[in-house]
């Protein structure tokens, strides 16, 4: 019997982005404490799911012909926002977002797994389950913010049970190539 595993993929940013929050997650550890996410390296999630070790093989091909298909976009972060359970993130910019939301559709198309949470609204996560004070906190710690990358892959990670934390194991490009999907054709 294989085992079974817990998995995310996500758009994940450049590296200047990904250095940039953590430093946003330490100041604002030191301002409120620790808080969910805080050790969290930055990333737009697309999807959480449960696969076995066989059929992660395959969820691999499933992404990377998506992904072949993709055209890298620019990403633009240039605001603060929250989610009613507590959540303080990062806002992508209106156009990238449009793109973004249509490539979490066609891999939710594609994929066959055992999703746990999906996520059609991209957003960088800053912290989670933060309560109205802390979030207060934030805003004022945070002025207006404008970071820019270019989003060109996804990453799918592993969930590691002893560090509480997702590891990469695999990266897909977005290769811009022609799409190999089959065309349905509309009767009248």
């Amino acid at each position: 019997m294989h085992s079974i595993h817990k998995y995310s993929l996500c758009f994940q940013p450049s590296d200047q982005i990904i250095e940039t929050v953590k430093q946003m997650k330490l100041k604002l550890a030191e301002e409120i404490g620790w808080y969910n996410s805080k050790n969290s390296l930055a990333h737009l999630t697309i999807v959480e799911f449960h696969a076995s070790e066989t059929e992660i093989k395959r969820v691999k091909l499933q992404v990377e012909r998506c992904c072949n298909r993709f055209t890298p976009t620019g990403v633009v972060l240039n605001d603060f926002d929250t989610y009613p359970n507590g959540a303080f993130f990062l806002t992508v910019d209106t156009n990238a977002k449009m793109i973004l939301q249509d490539y979490v559709k066609q891999l939710l198309e594609t994929l066959q797994i055992k999703v746990i949470t999906k996520s059609y609204d991209a957003h960088l996560s800053i912290a989670r389950k933060l309560d109205a004070q802390k979030i207060e906190k934030a805003y004022q710690l945070f002025g207006k913010q404008h970071l820019e990358f270019l989003c060109d892959h996804i990453a799918l990670r592993k969930f590691n049970l002893e560090r509480r934390q997702y590891d990469i194991i695999d990266t897909f490009m977005f290769l811009s190539q022609p799409d190999d999907r089959p065309i349905q054709m509309e009767l009248f």
